[in-house]
């Protein structure tokens, strides 16, 4: 399985933060990288710190692939909230995996259209354990997602 890990761009330039956000980085693309079954492409914010970038290829060298673009043939997105999650899913019709770390679980508003298209289109993961399990699920997840990523193809979301 061919899997994109695209974070979206993070609004701030110290270091604290800056060694932060590459710590992020570094534990989601380790988690990927335990699931031998997995491709791991990665596709940093066009906007993201050199020195992370320089930080992660010294830490995952060739073990990942390193996009400039975004990758075609993916089959899984994995992301913090980046806006890609529309555009895989709309290209490859299978859910998008959502990290969203330091949270205990995500209640989407009701009659939110945008929220609503996120729910339907990806599944929220709060942990790295979680992660991990998503992969050794993501049948069961894709089919429990199929529906509503075909309403959402459909317009009946929108």
């Amino acid at each position: 399985m061919r899997v994109l890990y695209a974070p979206s761009a993070r609004e701030f330039s110290d270091d604290l933060h800056n060694n932060v956000a590459c710590s992020f980085d570094v534990m989601v693309l380790e988690t990927l990288l335990d699931n031998s079954k997995l491709e791991v492409f990665y596709l940093p914010h066009i906007q993201t710190c050199k020195a992370i970038l320089e930080s992660l290829k010294e830490v995952f060298g060739d073990r990942i692939k390193w996009a400039k673009k975004p990758p075609k043939n993916i089959d899984v997105l994995v992301s913090d909230v980046s806006n890609r999650v529309l555009e895989y899913t709309l290209l490859t019709q299978n859910p998008s995996i959502l990290c969203w770390f330091g949270f205990n679980g995500i209640q989407y508003p009701s009659n939110d259209k945008y929220y609503s298209m996120l729910e339907s289109l990806s599944h929220s993961v709060s942990s790295l354990w979680e992660l991990r399990e998503a992969f050794l699920k993501y049948d069961s997840i894709k089919q429990a997602k199929e529906a509503k990523i075909q309403e959402f193809l459909n317009g009946v979301v929108l």
